[in-house]
């Protein structure tokens, strides 16, 4: 399945600033079983009514699960839900 979490930010200028970090915690992903590929990918728009970030994740039910739970995904809300404006997140069959 595919795992898409789309995010805008608050301040504009949070996604080439946190981008490296941003990266670099999702890639921690790939140690959860399940979870087979990530993808971070920064909007190419600066209009205001485009979202900044798309994450894009590949993984089985059971690795969305365990993502759910996992110190890396408890970090990403941690460290930057107060940056995220509005965010949705979205499922589909690969």
């Amino acid at each position: 399945m595919k795992h898409y979490i789309i995010v805008k930010f608050k301040d504009k200028e949070d996604t080439a600033r946190l981008l490296p970090e941003i990266r670099r915690l999702f890639f921690r992903a790939l140690s959860i079983e399940g979870v087979s590929e990530v993808k971070v990918h920064p909007s190419c728009s600066d209009r205001p009514n485009r979202y900044s970030l798309m994450i894009e994740m590949t993984m089985t039910p059971q690795g969305l699960l365990a993502y759910d739970v996992s110190d890396m995904h408890l970090e990403w809300k941690k460290t930057y839900g107060d940056r995220i404006e509005s965010k949705a997140i979205f499922d589909c069959e690969e």
